[in-house]
């Protein structure tokens, strides 16, 4: 922690010093906190659907001094312990190169932004990556920290038992075909007379029935309807009468 900073900043470097009081100051991180909270809240606001101008430019603008704010955090703890060369420097934390990524995409987008002339609808996808930010959090307090750790660490087990219930659905799914292939489905005709695909041949009557449920006879030849088995529990063809 007492190398060079950017090969710029010496340990004792005054401007070093006051930069690491002012990080190793409990404030530093409760604002950076409450600065996540509102970052979470403007961004659940900002929502296709809002069209009052006004409130689209507050939004934006809060969105961007935080994006601001978030990237001076960063400069102020790359002077105070380094980039990437020193023993503990910012880089390799894993937990700051998730800050790095996301503040490295608001200066990306702030770049575009700023040379582009033409049509930017290319910038949403730039500007969707502000919903990483609330992951800032994560680097911020130990006990998400650990709650992470211990997730991912639990992967390889949680894969051995996603195998296992497969393999299980698996035996299941086989015996289920051999015991119940072809026996769900049902024939069209839903009289009596038909138990089982073998007897759903031929044609079977549609039943007229008028406003108040009395069957009505007309030619038969007009209501014939051909058996069909289907292999599903729901008759797409089944009428129980066609009502006049």
């Amino acid at each position: 922690m007492k190398q060079m900073s950017l090969f710029i900043f010496a340990y004792d470097n005054p401007i070093r010093s006051v930069l690491r009081d002012m990080v190793e100051h409990p404030y530093f991180a409760s604002f950076i906190y409450h600065m996540i909270a509102v970052n979470s809240l403007l961004l659940a606001l900002d929502e296709p659907s809002l069209e009052d101008p006004y409130q689209k430019k507050s939004i934006n603008f809060i969105l961007e001094t935080i994006s601001i704010i978030f990237t001076l955090e960063l400069v102020i703890k790359v002077v105070v312990q380094g980039f990437y060369w020193t023993d503990k420097s910012y880089m390799k934390d894993p937990w700051n190169n998730l800050d790095f990524v996301i503040v490295f995409f608001s200066c990306v987008t702030w770049i575009l932004e700023a040379v582009s002339t033409g049509d930017v609808g290319f910038l949403k996808g730039f500007r969707a990556l502000r919903a990483l930010r609330p992951l800032k959090v994560v680097s911020k307090n130990e006990g998400v920290k650990t709650v992470v750790v211990s997730l991912l660490e639990s992967v390889p087990a949680l894969i051995n038992v996603l195998l296992i219930v497969v393999l299980f659905l698996l035996v299941f799914g086989i015996l289920g075909i051999q015991l119940f292939k072809g026996q769900l489905g049902a024939c069209n005709d839903s009289s009596d007379a038909v138990a089982n695909k073998t007897q759903c041949i031929g044609e079977f009557l549609i039943p007229v029935l008028d406003k108040f449920g009395r069957e009505i006879e007309l030619n038969a030849t007009e209501l014939a309807m051909k058996n069909v088995w289907n292999e599903t529990n729901t008759l797409d063809g089944e009428d129980e009468g066609v009502k006049l």
